[in-house]
């Protein structure tokens, strides 16, 4: 009898960190995939990511017939009916494909900590896999609930009303867990994870950059998105900002028009593309940005980010894993203070990157990196910090990290 690893995806990011693994995996004689799609319940385009993955096979998580709403939308009562629903769904589905071993890219939602949960209580182990940046430092200036909001919370988390809140990523009871770097194990190992359980392993989806990068792969076409030929190439990462509620509208178009005027003033010969997280909405933004983003520059989502960042001279975001990618590839790597809280871990302090306050900063620290106008060692710098920030929190860039994952993956499984 073959023994099923779940794959619990929860976005499409998660299909493609967990696809190299799952190939991998199931050269094994005596190991499945099975794999469980959350968008009934978070709409993250999971399920159109396995099919492009030609994993068709997949279960969608269960949910009531008219059922709708996620878990950041709506309000209490909303939340109650994600957690009720998705109670009933994970424990069938765990109980129907009697998985050997679970694995998550996410520990903190409602539905993942089911699932790990549900595997505790059958004796099935649980592998989280780190999915992006997180936070290697305390949160902090967290508002307080109101306390007839901390009443209501206290009485419904006993009735199965609500969970405990989450702790950090990589806190919330994982079995085991495949960090991208040292600096995210010694972090969770302050925080009290026992060091067996962590694993360094790198991020699976960073072999395919590492194969671009060495020339093992060819970058995708970018051809449909008519980029000038001359020039520079400005990258520019954006989030859900208005999406998961990040930010208000108003901060949100402060930091799309501190870009837009950050790389206006470089004056001619600088092209903007700004690249969308997967879950905006290409359409919408363009009609919310309107005037404040000028036709002649590129917007785009679906276009391959990493072959995006191959091509472009530097990129510019908030906060984004898109900004350990442009590191790893020698790209100046600039870091906006938008007003959405400290930065989870240090590209500025270790010299990796640069910040930039406003528009005008902005101008200025690009043309440091691009041009070594202002202040002739910015690049060297850069350059320089390059190797040990990517050795913290990259880890190994060698094309074998999903082989390292599978491996973990085959412990827990007994092999």
């Amino acid at each position: 009898m073959k023994r099923t690893v779940l794959f619990v995806c929860s976005n499409q990011n998660h299909v493609r960190i967990f696809t190299p693994v799952a190939r991998l995996l199931i050269q094994r004689e005596g190991i499945s995939a099975g794999w469980v799609a959350l968008d009934p319940y978070y709409r993250h385009d999971a399920e159109a990511a396995l099919r492009e993955n030609s994993w068709t096979d997949f279960l969608p998580l269960p949910r009531p017939p008219g059922a709708s709403g996620t878990p950041w939308e709506g309000g209490p009562w909303a939340r109650v009916q994600v957690l009720l629903q998705g109670r009933k769904a994970v424990r069938t589905l765990v109980r129907d494909v009697q998985p050997s071993a679970i694995v998550l890219g996410n520990d903190m939602g409602p539905l993942e900590r089911l699932f790990i949960r549900e595997g505790q209580a059958r004796g099935v182990p649980s592998l989280l896999v780190q999915d992006g940046v997180i936070a290697l430092r305390k949160e902090e200036g967290a508002l307080r609930p109101p306390a007839h909001r901390r009443l209501a919370r206290m009485a419904m988390t006993p009735l199965g009303l609500r969970l405990h809140d989450p702790k950090p990523y990589g806190q919330n009871g994982a079995d085991r867990i495949a960090v991208m770097g040292p600096a995210a194990a010694r972090w969770l190992q302050s925080q009290g994870v026992a060091r067996e359980q962590i694993a360094v392993t790198g991020l699976p989806t960073y072999d395919r950059l590492y194969a671009m990068q060495t020339g093992v792969l060819q970058p995708e076409s970018l051809d449909a998105l008519n980029l000038p030929e001359n020039g520079k190439i400005v990258l520019f990462s954006s989030q859900p900002y208005l999406r998961y509620n990040m930010c208000s509208e108003v901060t949100a178009l402060r930091i799309w028009r501190m870009v837009v005027e950050g790389v206006r003033g470089l004056g001619a010969g600088h092209h903007l593309v700004a690249k969308l997280h997967p879950s905006e909405d290409l359409e919408f933004t363009r009609r919310w940005l309107g005037d404040d983003f000028p036709p002649e520059w590129t917007l785009t989502r679906d276009a391959d980010v990493f072959s995006l960042e191959l091509r472009s001279h530097a990129l510019v975001t908030v906060s984004s894993t898109t900004a350990l990618e442009a590191i790893y590839l020698g790209k100046p790597t600039v870091m906006l203070e938008g007003g959405l809280g400290a930065l989870p871990i240090p590209y500025v302090e270790s010299g990796a990157a640069l910040l930039a306050k406003d528009a005008a900063e902005l101008t200025v620290r690009l043309r440091e990196a691009l041009y070594a106008l202002y202040d002739g060692p910015v690049r060297e710098r850069l350059a320089a910090s390059r190797q040990p920030f990517v050795g913290e929190y990259i880890g190994d860039m060698d094309g074998r990290a999903a082989q390292r994952v599978a491996e973990v993956a085959l412990y827990a499984l007994g092999f």
